[in-house]
């Protein structure tokens, strides 16, 4: 989000040029592989293959501006990606086919940047999410547009599916909206006292979803009623990153004061502050048996976490910001990328590094793994997304 087909976490960075960078964990892969992506302003997306020797597969080209948002089908079969991160904004969605690595569609109408994609569960519908301020459902398999949901007043940052595939959340302006994935229609509009919403997600039970805000405020929400059931308080700054705990009782933000919070999903209740970032945490997931939760920050560090405890239990360096944290299916190893422009895999249990993958010649914006662990995608500022193999280390890019 984090896996099944729909990008878990967005991540977003500015090199010192100006360009931004996000970063996605996606679903599965066409062979069952939990893929890892970046995806850079340059215009790319990058793959890796991760097993004894990652290597470099292919690079997808083809949008007229950055590539701001990439998603899995659930079944691994397609792969969407949103462009518009630069000055054209290009505002298309293209389709891939994941097999032959061919552009198998590009879907247009939306007339600003895409911020956010997503595939229903079954694999079946689209949603992308516009700086334009709509959201449009599309046909995954034709491309046909099926609907076009108006109602933002502002650029849509964050688009979610519920489980159960009948409700779409998205977020922007200071509202978010859900809507009936096969009518089009608005359910609810979520409002209150809020800043601008940066991320949505739902609980695994798709009764609650989250939603972390610009005025430092992270909220939970009914479904159902369409009612805001916890204001959760503390953050001094943007919450840029919501994610659940895989058994729904915990929800992390992470923030750009620094901290990441722990919460209760049941009480709203603060459980823990994690302290130790020196910038602004603007990634942050949770292993997959939920004992451990992984943090990114500017201040070059990923941070591994006790979620009973609070403690810290390592801290893994970059030599830049990082953009991007990603475990693998086992929770064995943690993937992470950095504007450092390098992907960095670690040892879970023992902190250390255990491969450090080059190639990419720009910042690494998104990192994700295959659901077997054994394929690594990234997507970099330098224009390409890197797909890496088990044969070898070394990554090489194309155009």
């Amino acid at each position: 989000m984090l896996l099944s087909g729909q990008s878990t976490v967005e991540h977003v960075t500015t090199d010192a040029n100006g360009r931004a960078e996000r970063t996605f964990t996606l679903g599965p892969d066409l062979v069952g592989n939990t893929v890892e992506v970046t995806i850079a302003e340059h215009e790319s997306v990058t793959f890796y293959a991760v097993g004894n020797s990652p290597s470099y597969i292919t690079a997808l080209e083809g949008h007229a501006d950055g590539v701001r948002a990439v998603s899995f089908s659930p079944d691994g079969t397609l792969l969407a990606s949103g462009g518009g991160e630069g000055f054209q904004e290009d505002g298309t969605v293209k389709l891939w086919d994941v097999a032959t690595k061919q552009n198998i569609a590009t879907l247009y109408g939306h007339t600003g940047a895409i911020n956010s994609v997503a595939f229903s569960p079954d694999g079946k519908t689209l949603a992308s999410g516009s700086r334009d301020g709509t959201v449009k459902l599309w046909d995954a398999q034709s491309g046909q547009e099926l609907n076009l949901l108006i109602g933002h007043t502002d650029s849509v940052n964050s688009v979610s599916f519920s489980p159960d595939g009948q409700t779409l959340a998205s977020g922007g302006g200071l509202e978010i909206a859900l809507w009936d994935v096969l009518t089009g229609s608005k359910k609810h509009t979520l409002t209150g006292r809020m800043g601008s919403v940066r991320s949505v997600s739902f609980s695994p039970d798709g009764q609650t979803l989250a939603s972390g805000s610009s005025d430092g405020t992270v909220r939970l929400w009914d479904v159902l009623m369409g009612s805001e059931k916890q204001i959760l308080t503390g953050h001094t700054d943007y919450v840029e990153s919501v994610s659940f705990s895989p058994d729904g009782q915990t929800l992390a933000s992470g923030s750009y004061d620094g901290t990441v919070r722990l919460w209760d999903v049941v009480t709203g209740s603060e459980k823990q502050t994690l302290t130790g970032h020196r910038g602004p945490v603007n990634s942050a997931s949770f292993s997959p048996d939920g004992q451990t939760l992984a943090s990114g920050s500017y201040d070059g560090a990923v941070r591994l976490w006790d979620v009973v405890t609070g403690s810290e239990k390592q801290t893994l360096t970059h030599t830049d910001w990082v953009n991007s944290v990603s475990f693998s299916p086992d929770g064995q190893t943690l993937a992470s990328g950095s504007y450092d422009e390098t992907v960095r895999l670690w040892d879970v249990v023992t902190g250390s590094e255990k491969q450090t993958l080059t190639g990419h010649r720009g910042p690494v914006n998104s990192v994700s793994f295959s659901p077997d662990g054994q394929t690594l995608a990234s997507g970099s500022y330098d224009e390409t997304v890197r797909l890496w193999c088990s044969d070898r280390l070394e990554a090489t890019s194309r155009g």
